[in-house]
Parts: structure tokens; sequence; C-alpha cells
């Protein structure tokens, strides 16, 4: 039950319009995240219908079943990672060989100075999901794993996918802190 009221200020709180009372999206990660919405049009029509995890974090129960739950947050955390490191790999990858272009990338859109911005953007916000995820002390659990193999299928590399996981990073963020916190 505690989740659930929880997920609920959650909801109120950080849901479209950011909240100061986003208790663990701190202000330096929400303006990190706010520095890259523009530059990679996060706000956009076709970035914000049918997003990727705010079903998955509404549909948490509410009953403080905390294995479980971890366990979703685990996969979700799972794919940002997949998807940072996608994307700064294919940033380092296109420095080191010019021309060699495997289809399009994030911040090919970028200008030099606004791409180095959302690079060290996107850097420290892998590095503070790298951090949470070993808060968790996650156990993996196969059987249960299997279950949460939607997440494990989504396409990290294409471009609508990253901006749309991007779009609900403050959301994922303070759900899997909520869940890994003592509250339950």
């Amino acid at each position: 039950m505690c989740l659930l009221v929880l997920l609920g200020v959650l909801v109120l709180s950080c849901g479209p319009v950011q909240s100061r009372y986003c208790r663990f999206v701190s202000e330096s990660l929400r303006q990190t995240h706010e520095s890259i919405a523009e530059p990679l049009e996060l706000k956009q029509p076709a970035v914000s219908s049918r997003p990727l995890f705010s079903p998955l974090i509404q549909s948490i129960n509410g009953s403080c079943q905390r294995r479980e739950q971890v366990l979703v947050i685990n996969a979700t955390l799972d794919v940002y990672l997949r998807m940072f490191s996608n994307v700064l790999q294919q940033n380092q990858n296109q420095n080191q060989i010019p021309g060699q272009n495997h289809g399009p990338v994030l911040l090919d859109q970028l200008p030099g100075e606004s791409r180095s911005q959302v690079l060290s953007a996107l850097a420290d916000l892998q590095q503070r999901m790298m951090k949470l995820k070993k808060h968790l002390n996650l156990e993996r659990e196969d059987t249960l794993r299997s279950a949460l193999s939607t997440l494990d299928k989504i396409d990290v590399d294409d471009l609508i996918v990253q901006k749309k996981a991007l779009a609900e990073f403050n959301l994922v963020y303070q759900a899997a802190s909520v869940i890994g916190s003592k509250h339950c």
C-alpha cells in the first residue's frame, strides 16, 4: 500500500510538469535532464505519445512486493544502461571513423557545442543510473526475469525509442529510487 501512495505522489508531483517536490530527482538531476530535452526534442508529440515505461511504472502493484518490483525496475534500468552505452559508443565510433555511418545517430542533429553538452549530460545520467542500480542490490531470478523479456526486446538503437526513454527518465528514476528506499 505504501508504494501505491508513493507512486501517487510521484505521478502528481513528478508528472508532465516537474516539481521541486520530486523527492529522489534532485534539482541537479532535473536540470541535467532538462538540458537535453530541447536539443534532443524530447517533448515532441512523436516522443510523448505511447510512452515506454510510464505504463510499466504505473502497473507496479502497491502491496510492497519489493522483490518483484525491484526485478521490474532492474530490467528497466538495464534498458537505460544499454541505451546510454549505445548512444555514447555511437558517438565515439563516429569520432574515430568519420564517414562510416551505420544509420541515424541520436546526436547527429546537434551542433558541436550543444553535442558536447548533451554528451556530458548523458554520461552523467548514465553514472547516476549505474549508482542507483548498484544501490538496489538486486537478486536475479531467471524465472521472473523471463517474464520481463519485453523490456529486453526494446530496440535501444531506435531514435524514437531513445527519445521516449529519455523523456521518461525522471519518472523511471523517481520510481526506482522510491522502490530502492526503505519505505516499504
